[in-house]
């Protein structure tokens, strides 16, 4: 299946490549001294998106820079443009869509569906560009601020990589290191978290070292806790290299959706478990969210929020039923009612819980009631997709204050989701905006649609930049990156 979509993603190129070379034929393009040396200063610039310079061939390009400046030379002339123009438009694709558009890695990002218009657009970028070469590279590559600052500290971050002394590791299969341990590791940590070494005990996990772990903790979306567990220790151990090729899959990820961001949409970072809503391009909302633990993961997912649910009741999922509900109710006859659940049939009557088998329920169904201990909260955000996942408010809001949030079974827990569903109804000006308390506070549950649907990405980024380049990191939590790097390597 990996080869057809190669041969498929291949043909597409090909037959842009037979367009491009159809309506440059009575003028050759690459017979220009300037419009050469701007492809070959453009394309060296690609290594700062994190794109290899060894998947385009740079050194032809340079050959026919010396020819046509010195045609007596020994560089003869590149004998056939098509490979200059293939390249051209490669790397124009290459920073428009991502270079493994079309792979079946995150193959939500494909969309296909609503590019259409993609050859023409390509073809007319192409074509355009060759009054502009350094033009028509900034319209190919993404404009967005989260891609822009992450390319930005990939620059710095790949400068001080040249600059930097490789560290020796520290061992994490050894016990944690804690405050008020003496270990000779300390040294190594210390020279990881750049701190100066005192002159008594350097080898003492002392407060300076432990604000420095909790700061560092902080940084990569772990738990900061001031412990050297592990985890902590693998993280410090990345190597330069590790790093770079970490914000490299995260710039690809945003070259991979750059066609399909709207001035208004919503944005779940599920690794980061984050959420932001945009509206015509202002961040309006900035919001914590939970997420699916590594063993019942949140997919990606694009799709429009179409409607809202306020106080919802819950039916429970099979997965959810099978694996949570039915052994807690085997081990507490009172669960059910402690946790205001009904028993129903898949017609929707009621049966009493008393005559049921637990041990062999047969084909039933749990439902919450809505209410405060509803585990879907007040209200629930709605949008089409094959896994059934929404987002939806919860009483369980104390877990937000941790750094890592991974508890759901898949659908997605948010931060203050009430504010969020008030704000994206008044965005769509639709009019249960202005019956929003009354609704809420009624304890019934209702549907309301929205009057115009709102885009939604629940994407996934191990690695966010600010507009200064500093650098957040998220855990990889279901382990996505490694895939999408050897894609973006093939």
């Amino acid at each position: 299946m990996a080869i057809d979509v190669l041969a498929a993603t291949s043909m597409e190129r090909r037959n842009l490549l037979s367009e491009f070379e159809r309506l440059t034929a009575e003028a050759p393009p690459w017979q220009d001294l300037e419009r050469l040396e701007r492809l070959y200063y453009n394309l060296q610039a690609l290594e700062d998106d994190g794109l290899t310079l060894a998947h385009y061939d740079i050194p032809l390009v340079a050959q026919q820079i010396l020819h046509l400046v010195d045609t007596e030379s020994l560089y003869p002339a590149v004998p056939d443009e098509s490979v200059l123009s293939a390249t051209y438009l490669n790397a124009l694709m290459d920073l428009h869509l991502g270079r493994t558009h079309g792979s079946r890695v995150e193959n939500y990002l494909n969309y296909r569906q609503q590019t259409d218009d993609l050859p023409a657009y390509i073809i007319n970028l192409a074509i355009e560009g060759l009054s502009d070469i350094d033009q028509a590279f900034e319209q190919a590559r993404p404009d967005t601020l989260a891609y822009t600052n992450l390319r930005k500290a990939y620059q710095q971050l790949r400068k001080q990589t040249a600059e930097q002394t490789p560290l020796p590791p520290i061992y994490p299969d050894h016990p944690s290191l804690r405050p008020g341990m003496v270990d000779e590791r300390v040294l190594v940590l210390r020279k990881h978290l750049a701190l100066a070494m005192p002159e008594l005990e350097p080898a003492l996990y002392d407060t300076e070292v432990e604000d420095a772990v909790k700061a560092f903790q902080q940084a990569e979306g772990l738990q900061a806790d001031g412990i050297a567990g592990q985890q902590t220790l693998r993280y410090l151990n990345r190597t330069p290299q590790q790093r770079l090729d970490q914000l490299r899959v995260n710039l690809e990820r945003w070259r991979r959706l750059d066609r399909v961001q709207q001035a208004t949409q919503v944005i779940v970072d599920i690794a980061g478990a984050t959420l932001r809503f945009y509206n015509e391009g202002q961040l309006i909302l900035d919001k914590r969210t939970q997420v699916g633990r590594s063993d019942r993961p949140t997919p990606l997912i694009l799709s429009d929020i179409t409607h809202f649910t306020f106080n919802p009741t819950w039916t429970i999922p099979p997965t959810i039923y099978r694996k949570d509900k039915l052994p807690a109710i085997r081990a507490n006859p009172t669960y059910l009612e402690s946790n205001r659940l009904s028993v129903l049939d898949h017609q929707g009557n009621r049966l009493d819980p008393e005559s049921i088998d637990w041990s062999n329920p047969g084909p039933i169904l749990l439902r919450q009631s809505s209410g405060p201990y509803n585990a879907l909260g007040q209200v629930v955000i709605r949008f089409p997709n094959r896994e059934s996942i929404y987002l939806h408010d919860t009483p369980n809001k104390h877990l937000f204050d941790r750094n890592q949030r991974y508890f759901s079974s898949g659908c997605v827990r948010v931060e203050d989701a009430t504010n969020l569903v008030a704000l994206l109804l008044q965005s769509t000006h639709t009019e249960a905006a202005n019956q929003f308390d009354r609704l809420i506070n009624s304890g019934h549950t209702r549907n309301v649609n929205s009057r115009v649907p709102i885009a939604i990405i629940l994407g996934y980024w191990t690695a966010e930049a600010d507009t200064q380049g500093q650098v957040n990191y998220h855990t990889d939590i279901y382990n996505l990156d490694s895939a999408l790097l050897q894609e973006l390597n093939r």
